[in-house]
């Protein structure tokens, strides 16, 4: 510090300034940037007078212990030292709950699909569009030479399975009187072992192509071929598509219906960023004009279109109020709460950061209060103070002017104090 102000005078003296002059001079900027520090971090209290909270607008509400189905901001006192600007005589509410817009969709597990494992042609339809079906019941009549070579394939499997049981038996008999070896009697083993599988599996075809166990078996006694196979329904529900006429030629597995199970339906719901951020699996939604549904899923991705997120909800009860495409709203009605929270407007959070404040009025001004959010309504949220004592229900909150207040907080305003600061250094120097 010394050989700096050694330089500073030798400075001052080519200068043509005189000792005493570089030295009321030097001292004069030591004096003032010892009363204007460098900017830290800010600072927590922000003192700030009644005045100036009316010249800036700021206003307050009252922090809440529960959310009433119509909230409104409560006015401040008059003996508040910054003035709560809200009319007593407005008693206009403010609907806090969340709204969402979306469209019903059918589960994965909801629509059968119908369909037949051979080609042919359609010679009967037994249903119509919108048709309530059981489970086994006769949808369309196809005409199929295919389905004629595998009733075939499977009378011939069945006979050689037959007849190579029957050698089997034949083979053990001849080998336990010592009349055969044993080699001859592991292949007339092996051999049935192969029909019998062959058999099995053409078995299996004909019961796919929706053949059952008792006409199976009656194929085999009567040994009749029909070019004729009904195709059924295979669960209980409504038909909603019947893609298929009469003399129309369809290859196996195309479609031949749909049908709908009678099962609780999905709701595909729109949430922009601040609601999907407030909602969680299992909230509770109420239908309008319809049941209620649960969140079963929150998508992990935004809509690049509208930057909207995917809510998906589920019927809590099929009880078809809900039908596939319509276009539905939603209302949260109950959701999960973190313990110990409060409920303010969501014009009161600040941001800075990654971290999230509020500004609590106290004795001296307000104070930045460090908090965690929790679930919300549309114009209420719900947060934590991250220290015990400094936010409790009842605390009034900065809903207003919170533009002068961050400003404050952050130290870039009152130029004029720094620069009177200044003057008087050096007035204090001579």
């Amino acid at each position: 510090m010394k050989r700096a102000m050694h330089r500073l005078t030798g400075y001052f003296n080519l200068c043509g300034f005189h000792l005493n002059s570089a030295a009321l001079l030097l001292g004069v900027i030591i004096a003032a940037s010892a009363v204007v520090p460098a900017r830290a971090a800010p600072a927590q209290l922000i003192r700030i007078s009644n005045t100036q909270g009316q010249q800036s607008g700021i206003q307050t509400a009252l922090a809440l212990a529960e959310i009433a189905p119509a909230a409104r901001l409560a006015p401040g006192s008059r003996n508040n030292n910054v003035n709560n600007n809200v009319n007593n005589n407005n008693e206009n509410t403010n609907d806090n709950d969340q709204y969402l817009s979306g469209t019903v969709v059918a589960p994965t597990s909801a629509v059968a699909m119908v369909s037949s494992v051979v080609g042919g042609v359609v010679q009967q339809i037994q249903v119509a569009s919108l048709q309530q079906v059981r489970a086994g019941s006769a949808v369309a009549t196809l005409f199929s030479q295919q389905w004629v070579e595998m009733q075939r394939a499977y009378l011939q499997q069945a006979i050689q399975a037959r007849l190579a049981d029957q050698k089997l038996m034949r083979d053990e008999s001849l080998f336990k009187d010592g009349i055969i070896a044993r080699s001859r009697l592991e292949e007339t083993r092996g051999n049935a072992m192969q029909a019998d599988v062959a058999a099995k599996e053409q078995y299996q075809a004909l019961r796919a192509a929706g053949l059952g166990d008792a006409a199976i078996h009656r194929l085999v006694d009567t040994q009749a071929l029909s070019p004729y196979l009904t195709v059924s329904a295979g669960a209980a529900g409504t038909v909603l598509e019947l893609p298929i006429n009469v003399g129309q030629r369809i290859d196996a597995g195309m479609p031949i219906a749909k049908v709908g199970r009678e099962q609780a339906l999905w709701i595909d719901l729109q949430a922009s960023r601040e609601q999907a951020a407030q909602m969680h699996i299992g909230d509770l939604l109420q239908i309008k004009d319809c049941s209620s549904a649960r969140v079963i899923a929150i998508s992990p991705q935004i809509n690049g279109a509208n930057q909207s997120t995917l809510i998906r909800a589920q019927q809590v009860a099929a009880d078809g109020c809900l039908k596939l495409n319509q276009f539905v709203q939603a209302r949260l009605i109950g959701h999960t709460v973190v313990a110990g929270s409060v409920a303010v407007p969501a014009a009161a959070l600040v941001r800075s950061g990654a971290d999230s404040f509020v500004f609590v009025k106290n004795a001296q001004g307000f104070e930045a209060v460090q908090v965690t959010a929790a679930a919300a309504g549309a114009d209420m949220i719900w947060i934590k103070g991250k220290s015990q004592g400094k936010l409790a229900a009842g605390s009034p909150v900065a809903i207003r002017g919170i533009a002068a207040l961050k400003g404050a907080w952050m130290g870039l305003g009152d130029p004029e104090a720094s620069a009177a600061d200044v003057k008087a250094a050096a007035k204090g120097a001579n």
